[in-house]
């Protein structure tokens, strides 16, 4: 499926959050992609030094897109994740 008509669900840090989310949508049958960017400057592309002053826990954004029919019961179950990372 072409990413642009999927709808993005979840954009995130937290690779926690991001598995999370994952499971309970393959659990409600939700079917999904995801899209994983590491955006430091010590990626595996670079090499090198250059992290002095990183926080390299902020280095990748985690995505989930679905289907626009699937758009309102993800967003649901992706609250549902988030409410529980928060306990």
């Amino acid at each position: 499926m072409f990413r642009w008509r999927m709808r993005e669900v979840l954009l995130t840090q937290d690779a926690g959050l991001f598995g999370m989310a994952q499971n309970a949508l393959y659990d409600s049958k939700i079917p999904y992609e995801t899209r994983i960017i590491n955006t430091g400057s010590q990626n595996r592309r670079s090499g090198g030094w250059g992290r002095i002053g990183e926080n390299v826990n902020l280095e990748i954004l985690y995505y989930i897109y679905v289907k626009p029919k699937y758009e309102e019961e993800a967003e649901y179950v992706v609250a549902e994740c988030r409410s529980r990372m928060r306990r």
